[in-house]
């Protein structure tokens, strides 16, 4: 009889947690939380321990340079495809955009957004946090100083005994040697730089198709390219530059689209190739 009420409670049971679960679960299981990717912890020195929160940092307060630690990829310049970021890539960090890292290689092929964890930026502003408060530390801890010795009075062997006081010597007049007159050498004034003469279209179509034809870049050939043109005078990053334009076809992602070349001429010679529409570099 006994057996047979135990038996029935765990009936009982049994049934209540089926007919019941569905609705207790939502309220014994809480959501997940989702992973902040903006707050890291980082440990430096095996010690001290600094949680990170990129959302309290200033842009000019973020290193210019992050290295990937987690492979993944951002779009090329030109649209035609993505660039892999290999582990220990160095990349040059643009902002932080919306939660995101705005990167951008270092010969400016690719530019894209990519998570916060996949770069050591945690680790970069952990350091510094932790070279800082090791400032601190030492900056407030007072030197030692030492007690200066009080010298003990020294007897004078040559002072008169009966008044203690040695004779002052005869003062020596001191002829100063008059130093030798030096002779200036006016420098010679440095010759005006010339100013660089522009070159005609017809030069600066031949300098583009000489640079392409050795390989200046590997975005595009000669073959490609289905017009040449000279460009007009750009002043970047304080340089002025003569430009020519090379208009080429490129295979995408989305078909075959136009591409623009520009030239970037100084002193008779192309200094490097750039997309016209962005200004990156083309490789």
């Amino acid at each position: 009889m006994k057996y047979a009420k135990f038996a029935a409670v765990v009936v009982f049971l049994f049934v209540l947690g089926y007919v019941l679960g569905p609705t207790l679960n939502p309220l014994l299981v809480s959501d997940r939380k989702v992973e902040n990717q903006m707050i890291f912890s980082v440990e430096v020195n095996g010690g001290a321990t600094y949680q990170i929160d990129l959302a309290k940092y200033e842009e000019s307060e973020l290193p210019e340079v992050v290295t990937i630690e987690k492979q993944t990829s951002i779009p090329t310049a030109s649209g035609a495809g993505v660039k892999p970021l290999r582990r220990d890539e160095k990349v040059k960090l643009l902002s932080l955009d919306g939660g995101k890292l705005l990167v951008q290689t270092m010969n400016g092929v690719a530019k894209g957004q990519i998570q916060p964890r996949d770069t050591d930026i945690f680790q970069i502003l952990a350091k510094r946090k932790f070279e800082q408060d090791a400032a601190k530390i030492v900056g407030t801890s007072p030197p030692d100083q030492a007690v200066p010795s009080t010298p003990s009075p020294e007897v004078d062997p040559v002072a008169n005994p009966a008044t203690g006081v040695a004779p002052q010597p005869t003062p020596v007049a001191v002829v100063e040697p008059q130093p030798a007159p030096v002779a200036v050498v006016e420098p010679e004034p440095e010759p005006e730089p010339e100013t660089p003469k522009e070159l005609s279209e017809e030069q600066v179509v031949a300098l583009m198709k000489e640079s392409i034809a050795g390989g200046a870049v590997k975005e595009f050939k000669s073959d490609q390219v289905k017009g040449w043109k000279i460009g007009d005078m750009e002043t970047i990053d304080g340089t002025e530059y003569q430009t020519g334009l090379a208009a080429y076809e490129a295979q995408t992602i989305f078909g075959v689209k136009p591409v623009q070349a520009k030239a970037l001429i100084k002193d008779g010679k192309i200094e490097r190739w750039v997309y016209a529409k962005s200004g990156m570099e083309i490789q």
